[in-house]
Formats: structure tokens, sequence, C-alpha cells
């Protein structure tokens, strides 16, 4: 006998401390759950209650344990005697701890019951069991607080059953995107993207709307589906893309592992309340200008500048006309009957037909593939004002006046406009910058174009000089770049606003690109030089 116990003591002192304190200070026997049974007790800061319930692999319970002055957790240990995890919402010693456990295996699983507290008294508390769900029901469960969409729920249920339901959703819509309305909101709707990526795809990621830094795209299901949702105002036009993350491996034990990104698409979302872009069509019913193309030679480029010109439907030599020079002339509408970005031609010939703005003779200049050089060197802006808008009056018949003389661009071309006027405002009277890119130093250290470290030359040269004879509209995306872009238009605004520049700045919901800035256009030159 002395043997013997000197054998058992040892062992039962070594499973005490290399095991679950709840498991083994048990007093009690197990007690089974059940649905609907309610289990009223009462416990002790020393006392563990045990419950056991049996689970298939997949199969859910859902319940809660009612706290009455105590603080009690719950311990779940899986069939094999893994601790799987421990409940303890943070409501203190009164309130329920919510029961919600899908099985991963099939067993006995333990709920062991303790006191957070080792001091605190005895109290009561009660456990009920709602529901024991099948694996069937316990997936339908979950696929319904998962997915967000109604939509989404209805194709991943119907997969389940119908080899061709993805197919078929598919084949239904040619965008890579639905757009669906959420109950409540008057505001907002929900957007899904989805794309079937191959075999070699790691991830996927959607870059493009209210969401800078992207959104990465989740399989539904078991389906070759994959979605991502993302809310959205219901009056925003963006563009949006598709990039697909991919991993190759190569050697007989694929010792190489390499990564590529390729974009896989593009797509444009106009939700229901964006603003209409009444200008943009051509219209038969009206009478149209004339656009031709020639070229300039340029001293100060020392080259052939090419150029487009449009004059408006029944030019008058003998009446003055505005003048709108417009950079990156091939994306603005300078190449005739071919289909622009933004068609300035159709623009302006629409604006006269309804008598928003008074006639204009419009010259747009060919980028030539240097536009990153040209809209930021002082020569191209010196070319502009002492070259390009004498030879306009030379040839046209222009106000005198240097409040009729507009320069137009986006991007690079929103900050030449404002660059070449700050340095030349005796013949440029006014400024339309779509989304202009302010963020640019124009030095060997040149800011990163997301994340700049200091202030556009632009935006100290307007806060550190006077006030010039200048008219400005702005406009920039709410989901352009952050702070280089968004940031600082709106930095500019506020210098110019400061020193009492006539300013009309806008946001609209869109990003970087022409989607907005074709429909913009139009308001920044009724804004600069339409009729009141």
């Amino acid at each position: 006998m002395k043997l013997l116990y000197k054998f058992v003591l040892p062992t039962l002192i070594y499973s005490i401390f290399i095991s679950p304190p709840s498991v083994y200070a048990q007093t009690e026997q197990a007690k089974e759950l059940i649905v609907g049974a309610k289990n009223e007790r009462s416990i002790a800061a020393s006392e563990d209650h045990i419950y056991t319930v049996y689970l298939e692999n997949g199969m859910a319970i859902v319940g809660q344990l009612l706290q009455e002055g105590v603080d009690l957790v719950i311990d779940v240990y899986k069939p094999n005697g893994q601790h799987l995890t421990q409940i303890d919402s943070p409501n203190g010693i009164y309130g329920p701890e919510p029961i919600d456990i899908t099985s991963n295996e099939t067993g006995n699983y333990r709920f062991v019951v303790r006191t957070l507290d080792k001091n605190s008294k005895r109290a009561k508390y009660s456990l009920t069991i709602e529901q024991i769900l099948t694996l069937e029901d316990n997936a339908k469960r979950i696929a319904k607080k998962e997915l967000p969409t109604k939509t989404l729920y209805n194709l991943w249920e119907s997969s389940l059953t119908d080899n061709h339901s993805i197919d078929s959703f598919l084949n239904e819509h040619r965008e890579k995107h639905i757009i669906e309305a959420i109950e409540g909101s008057n505001t907002n709707m929900l957007v899904t993207y989805f794309c079937v990526p191959d075999q070699n795809t790691e991830y996927v990621m959607l870059s493009g709307g209210p969401d800078f830094l992207g959104l990465r795209f989740q399989q539904l299901g078991n389906t070759k589906l994959f979605y991502v949702t993302q809310l959205v105002p219901n009056d925003a036009r963006f563009n949006y893309g598709f990039n697909f993350f991919k991993v190759f491996t190569a050697g007989p034990n694929k010792e190489i592992k390499y990564r590529e990104v390729e974009h896989a698409y593009d797509g444009t979302v106009v939700m229901p309340n964006a603003p209409k872009q009444i200008y943009i069509s051509e219209r038969v019913n009206i009478n149209k200008g004339k656009l031709y193309v020639t070229s300039i030679n340029s001293e100060i480029l020392k080259e052939e500048r090419k150029i487009s010109i449009h004059t408006p439907a029944n030019y008058d030599p003998n009446k003055p006309h505005n003048l709108l020079i417009v950079f990156d002339g091939e994306s603005y509408g300078a190449r005739p009957n071919r289909r622009s970005r933004v068609p300035t031609p159709t623009i302006i010939d629409n604006l006269i037909a309804d008598k928003r703005i008074s006639p204009t003779v419009t010259i747009m200049i060919w980028s030539m593939g240097k536009r990153s050089k040209d809209l930021i060197s002082e020569k191209f802006g010196a070319f502009v004002a002492t070259e390009l808008i004498p030879w306009a009056h030379s040839n046209y018949s222009i106000y005198p006046k240097a409040d009729k003389v507009i320069l137009a661009g986006s991007s690079r071309g929103g900050f030449a406009a404002s660059f070449i006027a700050f340095n030349h405002s005796d013949v440029i009277g006014n400024v339309l910058s779509q989304s202009g890119s302010y963020w640019i130093k124009g030095t060997k250290d040149e800011n990163h174009w997301t994340y700049p470290k200091e202030n556009g030359k632009l935006i100290d040269a307007y806060k550190n000089s006077k006030k010039l004879p200048l008219k400005f509209y702005m406009d920039v995306g709410l989901y352009d770049a952050g702070a280089s872009m968004l940031g600082m238009n709106r930095q500019l605004r506020d210098i110019l606003e400061i020193k009492g520049y006539d300013v009309d700045y806008r946001e609209f919901k869109g990003g970087h690109n022409y989607v907005n800035w074709r429909g913009t256009f139009s308001d920044g030159l009724i804004s600069l030089i339409g009729i009141e």
C-alpha cells in the first residue's frame, strides 16, 4: 500500500498542474444541455458547473447564460479535450453571456461555467439553450449573417443544388457590379463587385470608389465567384478596377515562387442620383461650330506645336469672343471625328445653343507625348502666354482684356492653368482647374504623389504673393488620392479665399478620372464666363 500511494500521488499532482483546472476541478457529474430547458442554479467561487452536448461536425448550439450578480465565464472544450474558446462578454455581473458555437468535429462538447472573481459570493444564474442546429440549417444561418445582400445569399443557396447558377448570374450581368438599395437609407446604396479569378490568383483587390486603399474580395461559399461590397452615396460616379494578385511556382519541389499583378477589369459606377451630364452628347437640331487641326511655330519650344481650333457656330469676325485654351488636347476633343474623353467642341456648341455662355473660340493644345514635362515648365507657360495667346488675337476676334481668357485642364493640366496664370496674369484672367495636381514641387526630390511631405510649389507661391487679377473655378473628387489631391486642392482654395480671390470651389463624389471631368467641365465654363 505504501508503494502504491507513492505512485498515485505524484501522478495526480502532475495531472492537476498540466491540465486546464476547470476540467479537473469538477465536483459534480456533467449535465446534458437540452433545447428549451432552463438551468437555474447558484454558483460559488470554488465551483465549476459542467454541461455537455453532442454535436456533429458543422452543427451549432445557440443560447445564453444570464448572470444575476456574478461575473461568469464559460470555457468550451472540444471532444478531444482541447480548449476551443472562452465566452466572456464585457457586461460585468449582470446580463447575458451569449452562446453561439459551431462544431468543427463530431463528439461531446463540454461547457464549464465558473466565476471570474475567485472572491465572489454565491450567486444565481440561468442557462438556456434556444437552438441546436443541423449542418444544413446552420450553414444557411451563417450565410445569412455573413453575406451582406439577399442577392448574394440567394445566389449561394441556389449554388448548393444548381451547378450552373453562377454562370447564369454572370451571363445576366454585362458589368461586373450591381447596385442595390439599403433599407432605411435615402443617401447610400450597396454596390457589389464580382469576378471569377483564375487558379493562379492568390487574392483580388478592388480599386476605386470611396475606399481609397482598396478592398479585398472574398469567395462566395465554395463557388468560383468572388465578391466584395462597398457602401456608396447614391449621387456618386466613378471608375473602378480589379487587380488579380497571382502567385506562380516552379521547380520539381516548388523551390521557386514568384508573384505578378494582373489588371483584370475596368468599369464605371453611375449611381441613380449622380449629377446629369447634359452637355456631353452631340445634339441634332443645333448649329455646330467648326473644328480643324493646325500648328503654330514656337521659337520658345523650338518646334511646330500641334493645336486644334474650334470656332463657334456662325462665327462673326466682327464680334469679340472669349478665348478658351485647353491642355491635353487629344483627351479634350482635339481630334476631328474621333471619340474623346471630354468632348470639348460638343460641350461648347451645347452651352452656346442654350445661351449659357457667350461665343467662345477654343484652342486645344496637343500634348504630343510631352505632357509630364510641359505642364510644369515655365518655358511652356511662356509659349502659351507670349506666343499662343498673341497668335489667337491676331487670327481671331478675341476680347482684348485678360478677363475673357480662360486656361483649363485636369490633373497636371489644372496645375498648368494655375501656374501659367500666376506668372502671366496680364494676359490670362481665368483658371478652370479639374483635380489640379497641386502636390507638385517640380524639384529633384519631388513629393510622393500620394503622400506629399511638403507643400507643392503653387501652394507657397500663391500664399506668399499679392492678390492677382484672377478668377478661379476648381473641382476635385472626394475619392481622389487623399492628402495630395483632395487635401492640397482644399489648401489652395483656402489660401485663395483668404487672399480675396473669386473662387468657385466644388467637390464631386468620384475619383481622378475623365468620367467626372467631362461633366464638370461645363460647370467651370458657366461659372467663369456664363451669361447671367
